[in-house]
This record gives structure tokens, C-alpha cells and sequence, in this order.
């Protein structure tokens, strides 16, 4: 009886860890299409938030991405870590991390050449 109970044990032990493992592998892939940018500002004449559309970033599924918020898109390549966030290199977003937030399909986006500080990046299509 306490060798069946044992057995058991481990089976659920090892059904649970097989579960959070690939839930957690699954969290870490970004859906693929369109994710609108935004920059959003605190006015303090007015007391409220301002919201400034910054363009579009679209993640395919071969690792590249392009943004597009000038005449011509910026195309690079981007990676994504254990976390679920993702991490950019090449292209205008560069050396950038659009680190993953508490709404599903919903990040900040950071980068070097950031003219507001951080933005919200979030599917569009």
C-alpha cells in the first residue's frame, strides 16, 4: 500500500512538472502579427496621460521583425527569451527588450534610440 501511494505520488509529481514546463514554453513564444506602439506621457498642467501613437512592429514567425513608423520599415531580427520577452538586434529597435506585462499579448517596449522614455506594445491584428 505505502509503495502504491509512493508510485503515485511521483507519477502526479512528474505530471505536474511536465505541465508547468511546457505551459511555461508556451508563454514564452509571442504571438506572431501586428503589435501597435504607444507612447504615453504624464501632462502635469492637465493632471491626465497623454497617448501618442509611435507605429506598428510586426513579429514573423522566421525571427524577423519590422517596424514601421518612418516612410521606409526598419527590418531586424529579434529573439525571444525563457521569460517571454522579447529582444531585438538589427533595425531601429535595436538592442532593444519589450519585456512582457501582466495582459496577454501586452509589453513595454525599451531601446537605445527611444525618444520617450518607454513605450506599450500590443497585438494589433
Amino acid at each position: 500500500m505505502k509503495k502504491e501511494f509512493t508510485r503515485s505520488l511521483l507519477t502526479l509529481i512528474c505530471l505536474l512538472t511536465f505541465t508547468l514546463l511546457t505551459s511555461a514554453q508556451q508563454a514564452a513564444k509571442p504571438k506572431m502579427g501586428k503589435y501597435g506602439c504607444t507612447a504615453s506621457h504624464y501632462n502635469s498642467r492637465t493632471g491626465m496621460y497623454e497617448y501618442t501613437p509611435r507605429g506598428f512592429v510586426t513579429l514573423n514567425s522566421n525571427g524577423s521583425y519590422s517596424y514601421a513608423g518612418f516612410k521606409k520599415p526598419s527590418i531586424g531580427k529579434y529573439s525571444v527569451d525563457a521569460a517571454g520577452n522579447i529582444l531585438f538586434s538589427g533595425g531601429y529597435l535595436d538592442h532593444g527588450k519589450a519585456e512582457k506585462i501582466d495582459r496577454p499579448n501586452k509589453y513595454f517596449l525599451v531601446f537605445p534610440t527611444i525618444p520617450d522614455n518607454r513605450w506599450t506594445m500590443g497585438l494589433a491584428e
